[in-house]
């Protein structure tokens, strides 16, 4: 989930946030005003959204970079190790350099997080290509 926001994060950029705990913002899912007291409260209404849009028409990426900005800072997401995954697909993709010997010996974390990557990428270009 994080890693697919990610990518629309880094492609069109992070919103200004200039909120501090607690603070009130209006749910994108209850559509009723909730005060947000910790870093917890965000991650629930972040898994509520995740539940609601799982059956979604749009990546989690889309609708996580079109929800996140209404009620927290999108970077609350953020870990080193996703801007480190971004490099190294660039690098495996752009340079056609192997992640492995084989199939067989890829590390299975590596290919699921470069398939949400590509995911997200074609995701943003199908979203890109309706503007």
């Amino acid at each position: 989930m994080a890693l697919s926001s990610y990518v629309w994060f880094s492609y069109y950029g992070y919103p200004h946030w200039d909120k501090e705990f607690p603070y009130k913002r209006q749910s994108p899912i209850t559509s009723r005003v909730k005060t947000f007291k910790d870093q917890q409260d965000v991650d629930s209404e972040i898994d509520r959204i995740f539940d609601n849009f799982k059956d979604s028409k749009f990546s989690i990426g889309r609708n996580l970079y079109f929800t996140l900005p209404l009620f927290c800072d999108p970077r609350c997401l953020f870990k080193e190790w996703l801007n480190d995954t971004i490099k190294e697909y660039k690098m495996t993709t752009h340079l056609n350099i192997p992640i492995a010997r084989s199939l067989d010996e890829a590390d299975s974390f590596i290919v699921d997080n470069f398939l949400i990557i590509e995911n997200e990428l074609n995701s943003i270009k199908e979203y890109e290509s309706s503007k």
